[in-house]
């Protein structure tokens, strides 16, 4: 009897660090990474096991996917207990401790739960070969509903308070991000040679690399905003940061975050949306304050386009640079904020009065047509 002798090759091992590499955008890693230790807590809840609860919840989704018939029921049930889990606040589970300071395990909102779960699902099939469908998903997973609030708009007095209380630094770069509509991370990104100094209004260009959607751009700041930057750009070197000095975009976005916080703890402004972990006031409003100006003047579109949101800019690539510029310019009265409102007034005043010129000479000339006609 001839016996069939096959060679069983050993899979490709492909480690946690193998996987978060994947990620070349440093936020997105760590944001990747949060998704694997909030599944590593809930593994630790669900078994117990101090250090290995993770490997050990993935052994059992393999045994559960590799058998003859996969269960991918029981996973994909588990998953949805790891939905639950990351809805509720656990006390006892400390995810940061440092002297006598510590933080517990605080419940996520809608989208963070989605995204992590989809962090989760690619880890799961990428780094240990279990494939979970969206069919699958769909069938077995019970997401949060997401609970839209009204977002409450932040007001020029409230940006005074803010800004009056900030070291000039800082002041410069929250007018940049107030004026132009940037991201935190993309105004962290800033150097000297994003400047386009010799344009007005004054011109800054972006890489692809550092923009959430990969996609270079160009925005613009206004008159304020770059007389408090000025002094920035003229004391530092090239290849230099103009907000921060550390080495990655990540860490100085983390630190922003942090000094805000205490900026706004320290002026009170501590108002929450109900129900809901996120502050009114934060590095956020100002992008949206950037974006409502902008939409009721030229269209969200034209908003869309100039604050980097992907998939707007056809239309606006359209315009000629002159045209671009002149619209920018329309808006930039709107964002001013601690310029006097006459100079804002002036400026518009300027506008309807080049408007009013333009009509009348339309008129002008549609009479000497109607003249010709007789």
């Amino acid at each position: 009897m001839q016996y069939m002798i096959t060679n069983v090759v050993e899979q490709e091992k492909f480690s946690d660090e193998d996987w978060l590499i994947r990620f070349e955008n440093k936020q997105t890693q760590h944001c990747a990474l949060t998704a694997l230790n909030t599944f590593d807590y809930y593994c630790q809840n669900q078994i117990g096991l101090n250090g290995k609860s993770k490997d050990t919840m993935i052994t059992k989704y393999q045994t559960w996917f590799n058998q003859d018939k996969s269960d991918i029921r029981s996973i994909c049930l588990s998953l949805d207990k790891f939905v639950r889990f990351m809805t509720k606040d656990h006390n006892d589970i400390i995810v940061f401790r440092k002297g006598e300071h510590e933080r517990t395990f605080e419940k996520k909102t809608t989208k963070t739960i989605k995204l992590y779960f989809s962090f989760i699902k690619a880890y799961l099939r990428i780094a240990h070969g279990i494939k979970i469908t969206t069919e699958d998903v769909k069938d077995y997973v019970r997401f949060p509903k997401v609970v839209k609030e009204r977002r409450l708009p932040i007001t020029p007095p409230t940006l005074k308070l803010l800004f009056g209380k900030c070291d000039p630094e800082r002041r410069a770069l929250y007018y940049v991000l107030i004026s132009s509509g940037m991201r935190l991370g993309e105004g962290l990104s800033l150097k000297k040679e994003n400047f386009h100094l010799d344009e007005r209004p004054i011109r800054v260009s972006l890489r692809a690399v550092d923009t959430k959607t990969q996609e270079s751009g160009d925005s613009y700041i206004s008159s304020e905003a770059y007389e408090r930057v000025k002094p920035i750009i003229d004391r530092k070197g090239n290849d230099e940061y103009l907000f921060h000095s550390y080495s990655t975009i990540h860490r100085a976005v983390q630190n922003e975050v942090r000094y805000f916080t205490r900026l706004r703890e320290k002026l009170g402004l501590l108002q929450k949306y109900p129900d809901s972990r996120r502050y009114i006031y934060n590095i956020h409003a100002f992008r949206a304050y950037f974006h409502t100006k902008a939409s009721q003047l030229h269209g969200t579109e034209y908003a869309n386009a100039l604050d980097g949101h992907t998939g707007y800019l056809e239309q606006y690539h359209r315009l000629t640079e002159k045209e671009k510029g002149d619209k920018y310019l329309q808006l930039e009265p709107e964002l001013m904020i601690e310029s006097t409102p006459i100079e804002a007034n002036k400026t518009k005043d300027q506008l309807i009065t080049a408007l009013q010129r333009k009509m009348e000479k339309m008129e002008k000339s549609l009479k000497r047509m109607d003249l010709l006609d007789d």
